[in-house]
């Protein structure tokens, strides 16, 4: 009974984030975006980039723990009606942790993620998520290798 008090004491007073990493942060997102991009300029919660010539974009907000990476792929009104229904049937099924979306009449592949949350790995696995859905929209539809079922007509049915 004496060693289970004193792991509550300690459990009280000792911090559990103890070797916990350190959050994310705008200049985390600009050490990890200079080691991968072919070129990369940025100010301020923006930073533009090219990798493998393709371009992407970095907007992030520390005060509101929030952060994107996406790529412009095509104007809206040049998307056809099979070409969005794919991207929806990617976004539930071959697209990871990065989507397809729209904004201002541009198709974006875009990954969107609180901030501080994000380590390195997972920040260089947005990028290339990203890069992917971008490269692969009007074929696979694909953010990578993974995907979650697909075709499955009568689960299509059932819902």
């Amino acid at each position: 009974m004496k060693s289970l008090l004193t792991i509550i004491i300690l459990m009280t007073f000792y911090p559990i984030s103890n070797g916990a990493p350190e959050p994310m942060t705008g200049a985390d997102l600009h050490r990890i975006i200079e080691t991968v991009a072919d070129e990369s300029e940025g100010d301020a919660n923006v930073i533009q980039f090219i990798v493998k010539d393709i371009p992407l974009i970095c907007i992030y907000d520390e005060t509101h723990n929030r952060m994107r990476i996406i790529s412009p792929v095509i104007q809206f009104d040049d998307v056809t009606e099979a070409q969005k229904d794919a991207m929806l049937e990617s976004n539930f099924h071959g697209a990871l942790d990065a989507r397809y979306a729209t904004s201002n009449g541009t198709v974006y592949a875009a990954f969107i993620h609180p901030l501080s949350s994000l380590n390195d790995q997972e920040v260089i696995s947005a990028i290339y998520q990203v890069m992917s859905l971008q490269q692969t929209f009007g074929t696979e539809y694909s953010s990578g290798l993974l995907t979650f079922g697909g075709d499955d007509a009568s689960v299509s049915e059932e819902i």
